[in-house]
């Protein structure tokens, strides 16, 4: 089957993470909470809705967090807000592989969870509406990957089958789940090469945006 549609997550996957993780790490572990599932409540505290301001993005924040409303949390919020624009950039083969899907007529989507607060400014910076045809955030959906309402309304958006389409992203248990639940193709972008300790398995594995295009070749034969 011809892939028709290549959807990609934006942190991590096309541009680096611009929070502290180290900080982040240690923050958690104080508060006994994993990664995993400070992510997890992150995202449907603060990413399934619009903002008007950063206090109301805040409120909320805490409110899914009060057991660690603290200092260095409040620092984290404000790093995570208010001082990352300027960090955020595409990572290196990203521009010129998204060129190259745009010359080869791919139709080719973003699917993130992302908070609305200063979207409009990433977009602009990174110039997103240049190399996709659809902008999917989660606060646009009012709900997050890996929940399947968000792959669907992709598929329907371009009007195509599951197996025609392939999600790529950095996370095994918003993308890569998300993209198996709806048997949509699956490809783990694993820049680190992080160890996979999960039961989520990907169809594919690539260390560097410009190996999707191997990815492709595979899934034509």
């Amino acid at each position: 089957m011809v892939v028709k549609l290549i959807i990609f997550d934006l942190w991590k996957t096309l541009i680096p993470a611009t929070i502290n993780v180290a900080n982040l790490k240690t923050l958690l572990k104080e508060s006994n909470i994993s990664m995993d599932e400070f992510i997890t409540r992150y995202e449907n505290a603060v990413q399934k809705k619009k903002y008007d301001n950063f206090e109301e993005l805040r409120n909320d924040f805490f409110k899914e967090f009060h057991e660690i409303n603290n200092e260095n949390l409040e620092r984290e919020l404000n790093e995570i807000y208010l001082n990352r624009f300027d960090k955020i950039k595409y990572f290196p083969e990203v521009r010129s592989t998204l060129e190259k899907l745009n010359k080869n007529k791919y139709s080719v989507a973003l699917l993130s969870n992302a908070e609305s607060l200063h979207s409009e400014e990433i977009i602009e910076k990174l110039k997103l509406t240049k190399y996709f045809d659809y902008l999917g955030f989660s606060f646009n959906f009012g709900d997050v990957k890996p929940n399947k309402i968000v792959f669907e309304k992709i598929l329907n958006e371009f009007n195509v089958n599951s197996n025609e389409a392939i999600m790529v992203g950095d996370s095994l248990e918003s993308d890569i789940m998300g993209a198996n639940n709806c048997k949509i193709h699956s490809c783990w972008i694993n820049r680190t090469n992080k160890k996979n300790e999960t039961k989520i398995k990907p169809d594919f594995i690539i260390s560097s945006l410009d190996e999707i295009f191997e990815v492709l070749e595979k899934l034509k034969e």
